[in-house]
């Protein structure tokens, strides 16, 4: 019976990627993301390299960017540099890569007892030196450039491969796309892909056969130069990985987040994807290399990583958490203990994770005050679920749902005082069965109303091995409705839209900022909205739970007209701030202007440090053609776009490059701009796009800037 269930569920994974896929983003988007990755929920990143040498960099920067600060403008480095190392370039580092203690055996072990389901080493990152013996390092630089001919003298990335297969674990790896200064992508990109890129990508698939392949170094060209979309239609179609492989969005500039199998947000643990699967990375600290510069109190404690797995779950993603082993081959003891703590939570309490998937309500929060905003070096993790400011609201509960078994899990990182864990709106028939996972042992529960009161023992820390977050079982309980979809369509030149909804069984819906009920009207046909709504939609199926709110804007837009302006002058104008304390969108009002000018376009080039800044950029933009113009702003961190005074974008917050568009109707001729712009500390970058109905997408250029 076992061996037949087997080979049915071959068959059918067999069948979900017989597909043969198209070179074209819509094709390639459509394969399915491997059963085998959304179920293991928690992947271990490994970066390490030359880079682990000098394993340095100031706090709350990335380490394996040694190289970069070292030769452009980092000062930190290079002081550091000339101290430790004297007159020795970054490439006489390599020497010192002796990797003499490195035990792939240990390091499998290591993983598969902290409980991640799969690996991710970086088998070359920015400064190009390969972890593989490979000819194209070695030729294209002009001196040995990998880990076989130079440094620990031995195949690092196949020795930790076939350690980690003779485990439950999957190995996989990162690939840098670009190399900072390797001198054939600096004097000739189209032959550096086809000459360097794609032999290296292929050998590392056909040699090596990983189960994850993550991309990364991708931004400063398309991916038409890369040529993405035809190496991932080959490993799709014809690798010896084409049935099991993840790869992710980091294929060329304006991908990220757009098109690929797997998003990636990288330490940024407000960003969700409710309609996409995706993977939060960071390390335990504030770098993936290894740094030496960082402190115990810079590592997140094995509680903030806990829940941060548990929220990243709960909300359908992966967590994929960093180390950094030493240039001997270590890792650092205080990593490999947030690991086995990991490992001994996930034994006691692994399947509320494993196999699971999002609920339609991810958390429930607690009483008090939203919006509270995170200072400096807060840990988000436990600031907003254990170790509240007064008056303010927690996720005081999370859940994560088996389909498979019909359990709903309800996880909760605080202990209640009262014994007493309160589920809000949960109605169960009378003969649930309700299991607590640190003790194996069934819970006793009443209905107060619609909420469901369950009673938990007495806390006794001699029965509970892992105290870090707790976990009950709901059996037979948690099968639901899917959110609807609700879908705005402007017809060429209308200002009115659209609205259709789709989604399984009854779709009812409201107008009027209410959610639905089981007495609300019932979509049965497009909508036309004649003035700007608010609508929401629910879907109602026999025996299932009634799905989560869909909400959408109907925005009926208005002609917004040009300006009438005296002389105008190209370029925008712009004002340079550097903010002290925490930098937020705040800090431009409030900040000293520390120099002003004209610019040819809307950038950062303008900076005069390279982190912790501000700008604000203010001018006309001439609209050539009227009608409707979408406006894009990338950033890293927090934006904001207006049109005659009015906000358009808004991409605030302390996150990596995100990309976020709006549109507007504008009419012929100038129009008012402003752009608002800061770094709070870190990687930066600005870019903000124009695309007219019906056109193409394009960064704004000097000339339709003036001030």
């Amino acid at each position: 019976m076992k061996k037949t269930a087997a080979c049915l569920s071959f068959f059918i994974c067999s069948i979900s990627f017989a597909q043969h896929y198209e070179p074209t983003w819509q094709s390639l988007d459509a394969r399915p993301v491997p059963q085998w990755y959304t179920d293991a929920k928690f992947g271990i990143f490994i970066h390490w390299g030359v880079y682990s040498v000098p394993g340095w960099s100031t706090k709350g920067n990335y380490a394996e960017w040694y190289q970069y600060g070292l030769q452009t403008t980092d000062t930190a480095r290079q002081s550091f540099h000339q101290k430790k190392f004297g007159d020795l370039t970054y490439y006489q580092l390599a020497d010192q890569f002796k990797a003499e203690l490195f035990n792939p055996d240990e390091w499998a072990k290591l993983f598969e007892l902290s409980g991640a389901k799969y690996i991710v080493l970086t088998s070359k990152h920015h400064d190009g030196f390969c972890l593989w013996p490979n000819k194209e390092a070695n030729r294209d630089w002009g001196f040995n450039w990998n880990a076989a001919d130079a440094g620990p003298h031995r195949d690092l990335l196949g020795d930790l491969f076939n350690a980690v297969r003779k485990t439950s674990v999957h190995p996989g790896m990162y690939y840098s796309l670009y190399e900072w200064f390797n001198p054939l992508w600096k004097s000739d990109k189209n032959k550096y892909v086809s000459q360097h890129v794609w032999p290296q990508m292929k050998e590392l698939i056909n040699n090596y056969r990983p189960d994850v392949f993550w991309t990364d170094g991708d931004w400063e060209v398309s991916d038409d130069v890369w040529k993405a979309k035809e190496f991932l239609q080959w490993m799709y179609n014809e690798s010896p990985v084409k049935d099991r492989v993840v790869t992710y969005d980091r294929w060329g500039s304006n991908i990220r987040f757009h098109h690929g199998l797997v998003f990636t947000p990288e330490y940024q643990p407000d960003v969700d994807f409710d309609n996409h699967y995706w993977e939060e990375s960071r390390g335990m600290g504030r770098s993936y290399g290894y740094n030496r510069e960082e402190d115990a109190w810079d590592y997140n404690s094995a509680q903030s990583l806990i829940i941060a797995l548990i929220d990243k779950v709960s909300r359908g993603g992966n967590f994929l958490l960093d180390i950094g082993p030493d240039e001997h081959g270590k890792i650092p003891p205080i990593m490999q203990e947030r690991l086995l703590q990991m490992g001994e939570w996930l034994s006691v309490n692994g399947e509320s994770i494993y196999g699971s998937s999002r609920w339609k309500n991810p958390y429930q929060l607690s009483e008090g005050r939203l919006g509270y905003l995170l200072k400096k070096d807060e840990d988000p993790m436990l600031k907003l679920t254990v170790n509240p400011d007064s008056g303010y609201a927690v996720k005081n509960i999370f859940y994560t749902y088996n389909a498979n078994k019909n359990i709903l899990y309800a996880i909760f990182p605080k202990y209640p005082q009262d014994k007493l864990l309160l589920l809000k709106n949960t109605i169960l028939p009378l003969d649930t069965k309700i299991t607590f996972l640190s003790t194996g042992k069934e819970l006793s529960w009443k209905q107060e109303g619609v909420n469901l009161a369950i009673s938990l023992p007495e806390y006794d820390p001699n029965n509970f091995r892992s105290p870090y977050a707790f976990a009950v079982s709901i059996h037979n309980y948690g099968a639901y409705s899917t959110q609807p979809v609700i879908q705005m369509e402007y017809k060429k030149g209308s200002m009115l839209p659209v609205v259709t909804i789709t989604g399984h069984g009854t779709i009812r819906y409201t107008t009027n900022h209410t959610d639905p009920g089981e007495s609300s009207l019932i979509y049965t046909r497009p909508l036309n909205v004649k003035g700007s709504e608010m609508i929401k939609a629910k879907a109602f199926e026999p025996g299932k739970l009634q799905s989560s709110t869909a909400s959408d804007s109907a925005i009926v837009y208005k002609w917004m007209d040009a300006v009438k302006v005296g002389s105008v002058s190209p370029g925008i104008a712009y004002k340079y701030f550097e903010p002290v304390g925490d930098i937020t969108m705040a800090s431009i009002d409030k900040a000293k202007i520390i120099s002003s000018g004209v610019a040819s376009s809307i950038s950062p080039d303008q900076k005069k440090r390279k982190d912790k800044f501000a700008f604000e950029f203010t001018g006309y933009i001439n609209i050539q053609q009227p009608g409707f113009h979408s406006f894009f702003i990338q950033s890293d961190d927090g934006s904001k776009l207006f049109i005659d005074d009015i906000e358009i974008v808004n991409n605030d917050g302390d996150h990596g490059m995100v990309e976020k568009s709006k549109r507007a109707a504008l009419k012929k001729g100038l129009h008012r701009l402003k752009v608002l712009y800061y770094d709070s500390g870190g990687d930066n970058g600005l870019k903000v796009f124009i695309q007219q109905e019906g056109g193409r997408k394009q960064e704004i250029s000097s000339n339709i800037l003036f001030h």
